[in-house]
């Protein structure tokens, strides 16, 4: 014979069953959800003293870039710069995505605000698991406690697609340092000693030369040669060929992340930075960059600047300037220059 059981019995069971039913799947997606995080969420740093903060991924697929954007309040904190071979300030970036492309490293101690984007490049293969994406160095500047906000997060696989994520802001605490007054201790009174009539010489300073030496000047970032509509099949690379421009280059202008994505239709700047390439295919130019070079050099093993101009005739500033060479110092072997 069948038992019956009484309405509230009945009515529990039902309820526990439909809680178990609603509740599983969220707390399986709050496990299982791609996150961007502070590493220490709620930190804290004395007045003039340092603190790393890393910005974590976490339960992140096929991970290929990452762009994160955040605020601070700059009365009481300030980035320090990790980079100082760059202009600017930069953090750091970390080990979990290889930063083959860095299409922004930028901190604003003036604005409080932290903007970075990078993406990996083949042979590099998508990244899945959890691991550090970058990592702050912050300065106590002002006592109090400062947010540190996400204001955008965008993380991308291989083929330019946007992966969900999800985002968690900390804080960070700025203590005052009271400094203990040591007690003083007696001294001995110094015995008189004999003041010499006549006073030790001084060194004279060398002059400085009024004229300092020329420098190398960067080019401008609005030095715009043209625009190149993307046709259908053209690849970033492709396209810096026809116009001898660094592909990196144009995706910075342009604001690309992925440079291995490109949209047919898409109309691109091509920045005056000249570099050069490997062979490969080249896309039709759609316009005439306009470029004068007497000549093309390749650099050889042991060549510099300075050997370089005096072959040509010309000053090693003006190649560096042709060429976007911000360090005369510094040029490989292989690379082929403009001689303007």
């Amino acid at each position: 014979m069948t038992k019956i059981l009484p309405l509230p019995a009945r009515s529990l069971i039902a309820l526990t069953l439909l809680l178990a039913i609603l509740l599983a799947p969220i707390q399986y997606g709050l496990a299982q959800g791609a996150t961007v995080s502070l590493s220490p969420a709620n930190g804290s740093v004395d007045l003039g003293h340092t603190i790393k903060v890393s910005i974590r991924l976490d339960n992140v697929s096929d991970l290929y870039g990452a762009e994160v954007h955040l605020t601070f309040d700059p009365t009481l904190l300030e980035v320090v710069d990790t980079d100082d071979q760059a202009a600017g300030v930069q953090i750091a970036a970390g080990t979990f995505l290889a930063a083959d492309f860095v299409a922004q490293n930028a901190a604003d101690n003036t604005a409080g605000k932290i903007d970075f984007a990078i993406s990996q490049m083949p042979p590099h293969d998508p990244v899945t698991g959890s691991g550090t994406l970058a990592e702050i160095t912050f300065q106590g500047k002002g006592v109090g406690t400062s947010d540190i906000a996400f204001t955008a997060v965008l993380l991308s696989d291989q083929d330019g697609n946007s992966l969900g994520a999800g985002s968690q802001d900390g804080t960070l605490s700025v203590n005052s340092t009271a400094t203990e007054t040591p007690a003083p201790t007696p001294t001995a009174t110094p015995s008189p000693t004999a003041v010499p009539t006549t006073p030790p010489p001084t060194t004279v300073p060398t002059p400085t030369p009024s004229t300092p030496p020329p420098t190398a000047t960067p080019l401008p970032s609005g030095d715009i040669l043209g625009y190149h509509i993307v046709q259908s099949g053209e690849t970033l690379y492709c396209i810096g060929r026809a116009y001898g421009v660094d592909p990196y280059a144009i995706a910075t202008v342009n604001g690309i992340l992925n440079p291995n994505v490109i949209y047919a239709g898409v109309r691109l700047a091509i920045p005056n930075a000249p570099a050069p390439l490997p062979a490969g295919p080249v896309c039709p130019a759609q316009f005439d960059p306009g470029r004068t070079c007497q000549a093309y050099h390749t650099v050889a093993t042991g060549e510099n600047l300075y050997r370089i101009a005096l072959r040509y005739g010309v000053s090693m500033w003006a190649i560096a300037e042709a060429n976007n060479i911000l360090n005369l110092n510094y040029i490989r072997a292989g690379d082929v220059l403009c001689i303007p």
